[in-house]
């Protein structure tokens, strides 16, 4: 069986740890989107600036980091967003297991809001 892509083991990891989340995304860019109830989301991507921005479905050796960020309400209005989680860290396992964390905080309202 072939290792899940990048982002699936973003969705596997977030689902591990009780957080609600899908894929979304547009021909533009591809995310994981976290709910933060009615405070709006979370959009986890590949990391700004690197050979993966905005990117899930790549190769798990092919990781550059992540970055997270939250937009509260509905919408995504680059004006409203704050930046929770940026990193150029390669390896997947650490790098996801911080930007978790990082969701984690957001939803518990310890940052991002």
């Amino acid at each position: 069986m072939p290792n899940p892509s990048a982002g699936q083991f973003l969705q596997n990891a977030l689902s591990r740890a009780g957080i609600g989340a899908h894929a979304d995304g547009d021909g533009a860019s591809n995310y994981i989107a976290v709910p933060v109830g009615t405070r709006g989301f979370i959009m986890v991507t590949g990391s700004s600036g690197r050979a993966k921005e905005n990117e899930l479905d790549y190769r798990p050796s092919e990781h550059q980091g992540w970055g997270a960020v939250y937009y509260p309400g509905t919408q995504q209005d680059a004006s409203t967003c704050t930046e929770v989680y940026e990193s150029t860290n390669t390896d997947l396992a650490s790098d996801t297991a911080l930007v978790v964390k990082a969701v984690q905080d957001v939803i518990a309202g310890r940052s991002g809001s």
